[in-house]
């Protein structure tokens, strides 16, 4: 379709798989947090299973930007060594972060499915307008300390990426919906647990690291935080007999009833977002209107072979504008030099865009010809003479595709 696309190949698959990747998808298609799923296909000859999903030009996974690496060195890092550690988060861009997760849980749970890839590894980052990083960090990737540079406001855009990749993949041992959705919920807090305490935390984490993170939370952030991070945790508690008994983290519903007050917030975040791409945006329109002007100015001026009239261009509207091309683009000073006032340029045009009723003087390159009009004037010759110059065209293009019809 002539666009760019992320492919991902899976070796040593079965080729009905991918059918279970449609089948989840056509209910999450469409969710702005969720990277968008094409197609996949199947090769027999290597029995390879390939998943098309949507491209995102410099975009990192969470896990990259959190630790301040360069794309796709976020597989190669070591847990173990000295980097295992990065700059902990203000409590209001995690609550941004809290807010975009759960709407995605939200959109793929009350579909009856589970995300079951709630990692920071699979949640990309995008650079986009208003969004939490720099130009200065994206250029210089990884460095000590280059966390701490990187995520700087609370605009960042999530997107979960491999959405039903993993049902498609083990379908004939899938768990239970209900207890996939369960683990989803864990794994949200711990990924939160990871962006408060900064130290990644997994489904192996010990008991006496999580007893430090619960410490450190409770001290450092708001206790809505904390009472929602630990009830997502969701710790084994010790049972009257002395055993340990599995706890239920809370679903998604109660999740979205704590997190509602702060959605706000992020809908606040997101407006300003929006006023931005409308300032950029605008700012692009205006150029494409001057474009405008430039393409029909240059279409019609010097064009002495139209039609049978050679002076076309000297006479009429067509020599108003061809004085206003030098008034505009061929300024000179007392000595004669050329005055290259980019200022100049964008004023009249605007102008002429406007059809102001500024008078203007415009004069020949030999002094003999002096006349004043408004841009309003130059405006209306402008369009005339390109309007004339279509119609001819058109006449010209029929009279082509007659002849050639009579040939035949």
């Amino acid at each position: 379709d002539g666009s760019i696309h992320a492919v991902r190949k899976q070796h040593q698959h079965q080729q009905r798989q991918h059918r279970q990747l449609r089948q989840h998808q056509q209910h999450v298609l469409n969710h702005p947090g969720i990277v968008r799923f094409y197609k996949a296909f199947y090769v027999n000859q290597n029995r390879a299973l390939f998943f098309i999903h949507e491209y995102y030009p410099n975009a990192l996974t969470l896990r990259e930007a959190l630790y301040g690496l360069k794309r796709g060195e976020g597989g190669k890092l070591n847990v173990n060594s000295n980097h295992r550690t990065f700059h902990p988060l203000n409590e209001s861009i995690i609550w941004s972060y809290i807010t975009q997760l759960v709407t995605v849980v939200k959109s793929i749970h009350s579909g009856g499915l589970a995300v079951r890839v709630l990692q920071l590894n699979h949640i990309l980052v995008t650079h986009d307008v208003g969004s939490g990083f720099t130009d200065e960090a994206m250029a210089s990737g990884a460095g000590d300390g280059g966390g701490e540079h990187i995520l700087m406001t609370n605009r960042v855009r999530l997107r979960l990426n491999c959405v039903g990749v993993a049902d498609a993949l083990e379908f004939e041992s899938r768990k239970e919906v209900e207890e996939c959705q369960k683990e989803d919920m864990r794994c949200l807090g711990r990924i939160i647990l990871s962006l408060a305490t900064g130290m990644e935390i997994g489904s192996d984490v010990d008991e006496d690291t999580l007893n430090k993170c619960d410490a450190y939370i409770s001290q450092s952030y708001s206790s809505e935080l904390y009472d929602l991070t630990m009830a997502l945790i969701a710790r084994k508690r010790m049972g009257r007999l002395g055993n340990l008994l599995d706890v239920d983290p809370p679903n998604i519903q109660n999740v979205c009833r704590v997190v509602g007050q702060y959605a706000l917030e992020e809908l606040d975040s997101v407006h300003v977002t929006v006023d931005k791409m409308d300032e950029a945006l605008a700012s692009e329109y205006e150029s494409g209107r001057g474009l405008r002007l430039l393409l029909k100015l240059g279409f019609v001026n010097e064009r002495p072979e139209f039609g049978v009239d050679t002076r076309w261009s000297e006479s009429g509207d067509c020599y108003v504008l061809k004085l206003f091309r030098d008034y505009v683009f061929h300024q000179a000073d007392s000595s004669g030099r050329p005055v290259m006032d980019l200022g100049h340029v964008v004023t009249a045009l605007n102008k002429l865009d406007t059809r102001d009723e500024e008078k203007i003087v415009l004069a020949s390159r030999d002094g003999k010809s002096i006349m004043v009009v408004s841009f309003a004037d130059v405006s209306h010759c402008l369009e005339n003479a390109y309007a004339e110059l279509c119609a001819s065209a058109s006449t010209h293009q029929y009279q082509e595709r007659q002849g050639a019809m009579q040939y035949k």
